[in-house]
């Protein structure tokens, strides 16, 4: 791995689960061949010229830049906010996928959801500290209103189709 790095200034919740998605450590160092450890090599540039390199602050992740032979970080270690906002979407998208798969299966049974969340802040790195879980609970309850929305309309659909009636 280099010595340089881009910082991502992101949640609480979504800071301690990236971490904890890439080995524990911070500075994190992607997982090789990770689709944000390629996305990171396309979003990162040569640093413009009289710009000063950016400082971690308090609420932001370091990411280790990594290393390859046709993407030099010690050439291409600047990343524009486009990069940016496209490496924290990635990273979003892909905590919603695990949050979704941990989560859905439960709504059948009925268990609560209040505990199924926190195992699930426990078993991905997440500690609590006033906001997680609330952040949390609100992102699967809008994935479970869109897929609730689709299964609605897709039995619609169904429906009307075999009963012949428009």
């Amino acid at each position: 791995m280099s010595n340089y790095y881009i910082y991502l200034k992101m949640p609480s919740y979504l800071r301690q689960w990236f971490i904890h998605r890439h080995g524990g450590s911070n500075p994190v160092n992607l997982i090789r061949g990770s689709i944000e450890s390629k996305l990171l090599q396309k979003a990162t540039v040569p640093p413009p010229p009289n710009v000063l390199p950016h400082l971690q602050q308090p609420d932001e992740v370091a990411i280790c830049i990594p290393y390859s032979k046709s993407h030099d970080p010690r050439i291409y270690n600047h990343i524009t906010e486009t990069g940016k906002n496209a490496m924290i979407a990635r990273i979003k998208d892909d905590f919603a996928l695990e949050l979704w798969d941990y989560l859905h299966d439960f709504g059948k049974i009925g268990s609560q959801q209040k505990d199924l969340i926190y195992l699930f802040m426990e078993q991905h790195g997440i500690h609590e500290d006033g906001t997680c879980w609330d952040a949390i609970a609100k992102i699967y309850q809008r994935q479970r209103n869109i897929y609730l929305t689709k299964i609605r309309r897709k039995n619609c659909t169904t429906s009307t189709r075999f009963s012949g009636k428009i």
